[in-house]
């Protein structure tokens, strides 16, 4: 058992001798998936009259190094002591019809920005729903539909049974591609490490045919091949190894995938206290629709020898350099630019069209 008392701390409560046990095994599930021993959380198990039988033990063999925060009381709480778990706002059990991830549905709605600002906060999972686009003619408007045009084309092309998107966000890839992935009846897979972003695209979009995770891009929860094909939007550029989540991509499409990064192919010096290991990281800072500060933007830049050199091993995939972007010209940092595409969908259809900085 693992406790830490903080003033932001926020507390969970199940009277687990009131509610039902399958329903206690589902709010365990969920609390162990959504939240981190980082994150300043508690989830307090107490018992007005008796605990199941098992729970502890079952408390016990989910505990992790990893795992969050949690408190398990033993004895009984007496009536009148009863008062000081009923008056909590978060009192599970009085959640009459909770459903799977509500946990984490409560916790974003009340606490809905991290201290430390990254991608996992709720201005940003605002700033990537495409319902905010839709109803938005002016520079917070955020999506071109054209960047997905290749992607559509390879899915009539192949007709996949499945398809996996990696740094799926808010679930905006699969908003502007269900019309085809309806016609095809073809499953969707969208992964995610933002915990604000993924519970909105589960609230928005998931069915039976479409279902999105938490997972990190350099380690994705997948088997070898699991997906006909893979792309992944404005993802690659930002993982600490952009290299690895291409490696992952690959590991896990059958036929395939749709990506690209930023490389350096040019010695540029003055970049050399920014590089680690064959890749350059470069901040350089972003301020984000719907939060009003500059937060970190960093750009993972790996060399482009090493890239190709992991490529070459790609079965199933060709490596297009295209270079009219020049994103960090202002830094005075020019780059070389991979596109991946599945390479029998590549030799067998019209050529891409670069205007859109396809799936960059």
């Amino acid at each position: 058992m693992k406790k830490k008392i903080t003033k932001n701390q926020v507390r969970f409560f199940i009277d687990t001798s009131v509610m039902e046990y399958n329903r206690i095994l589902t709010i365990l599930e969920d609390y162990f998936y959504w939240f981190k021993p980082e994150d300043e959380t508690l989830l307090v198990l107490f018992a007005s009259s008796q605990h199941p039988k098992n729970l502890q033990k079952l408390l016990r063999n989910k505990k992790k190094d990893k795992s969050p925060n949690y408190s398990f009381i033993e004895g009984k709480i007496s009536p009148e002591e009863l008062h000081k778990y009923y008056t909590k706002r978060f009192l599970l059990n009085e959640w009459g019809n909770y459903q799977k991830h509500d946990i984490f549905r409560l916790y974003k709605f009340f606490y809905p920005v991290k201290s430390d600002i990254n991608f996992d906060n709720q201005a940003i999972s605002i700033q990537y729903d495409v319902r905010y686009h839709n109803n938005r003619n002016d520079e917070y408007a955020s999506y071109k539909k054209e960047q997905l045009s290749a992607l559509e084309n390879a899915l009539h092309y192949y007709k996949p049974k499945n398809i996996l998107d990696m740094g799926c966000g808010t679930g905006a890839q699969y908003f502007f591609l269900k019309d085809t992935l309806d016609k095809y009846k073809i499953k969707y897979h969208g992964v995610d490490i933002s915990r604000f972003q993924t519970i909105k695209a589960i609230d928005l979009y998931e069915n039976n045919n479409t279902h999105f995770e938490l997972g990190n891009a350099m380690n994705l929860p997948l088997k070898d091949s699991s997906f006909d094909i893979s792309f992944s939007e404005s993802t690659i550029p930002f993982l600490p190894n952009p290299v690895k989540g291409v490696t992952e991509l690959n590991r896990v499409s059958k036929r395939g995938f749709f990506a690209s990064l930023y490389t350096i192919k040019k010695e540029h010096a003055f970049l050399n206290p920014f590089k680690k290991n064959n890749i350059y990281a470069l901040d350089t800072g972003a301020t984000w629709k719907y939060l009003n500060k500059i937060t970190p933007n960093i750009y993972y830049l790996p060399e482009y020898k090493f890239v190709m050199d992991i490529a070459k091993n790609f079965e199933n995939v060709i490596v297009v350099e295209e270079n009219s972007d020049q994103f960090f010209e202002p830094l005075d940092v020019s780059t070389s630019n991979l596109f991946f595409f599945p390479k029998d969908w590549f030799n067998n259809t019209q050529k891409i069209d670069f205007n859109f900085r396809p799936l960059m």
